[in-house]
């Protein structure tokens, strides 16, 4: 996905290169400045200084659930530059809430947040496909919102989160992949997500917020008799 979104492999911010087109415009020929400037708008997104790989959409939401559900806890698999979960803390430091923020990856070199900035953010080093490595999460306090931005295994490790760590009223979020695999594979995408038709529902108000988290925002429902 980060090749796909022109980022990379350099999880390292850069400020936005506009390809010998000029930064500062003059007003008196405001009408014929270019729209397409040249670079992927992806690749600006920071956070203090940390690449982020979520749209001004998708921030938004998060706003607006972290809001809403008050999460003691954030999971994300994925870390990248690091720069997500450090708004992650910083946002949810501001709005009151205690909550810790994990990253999980199987790689964490790439990690970016200064040493000085990673009070609130613990790191773990897990596989996608040893589902073992994620038992430190059952420790973990509620409300959680567990965030696969790794798009490695996901539906096993749903399942294991389904079966061993989210409680009613807990979120797990699929980004990104949701319509790449309903492109290629729906009725393989049907057929996983309704497996968990008794244990998860998709929250209509932020599975419709932003391309990112289309239709992928699961929320754990009460367990049927």
């Amino acid at each position: 996905m980060n090749i796909f979104r022109g980022v990379g492999e350099d999880p390292v911010y850069h400020p936005p290169v506009l390809d010998g087109r000029p930064r500062e415009w003059p007003l008196d020929e405001w009408a014929e400045a270019p729209r397409d400037l040249g670079f992927a708008d992806f690749a600006r997104y920071q956070w203090r200084g940390l690449r982020m790989l979520k749209d001004p959409d998708t921030q938004a939401a998060y706003h607006d659930l972290l809001w809403e559900v008050r999460p003691r806890t954030v999971v994300e698999l994925g870390v990248y530059s690091g720069g997500s979960l450090v708004w992650f803390r910083d946002l949810t430091r501001l709005m009151g809430i205690d909550c810790e923020v994990i990253g999980i990856d199987r790689d964490l070199s790439r990690c970016q947040i200064p040493p000085a900035e990673k009070s609130g953010i613990t790191l773990y080093e897990a596989d996608c496909a040893a589902l073992e490595t994620f038992e430190p999460l059952r420790e973990a306090a509620h409300p959680l919102v567990f965030i696969d931005d790794a798009h490695s295994n996901t539906f096993n490790i749903m399942k294991w989160a389904v079966d061993h760590l989210l409680e009613q009223g807990d979120y797990f979020i699929i980004e990104d992949m949701i319509p790449y695999w309903n492109r290629y594979s729906p009725k393989l995408l049907a057929q996983y997500l309704a497996a968990f038709r008794d244990v998860l529902t998709m929250d209509m108000v932020y599975a419709n917020a932003s391309p990112q988290l289309d239709r992928g925002v699961f929320r754990r429902s009460a367990t049927k008799e």
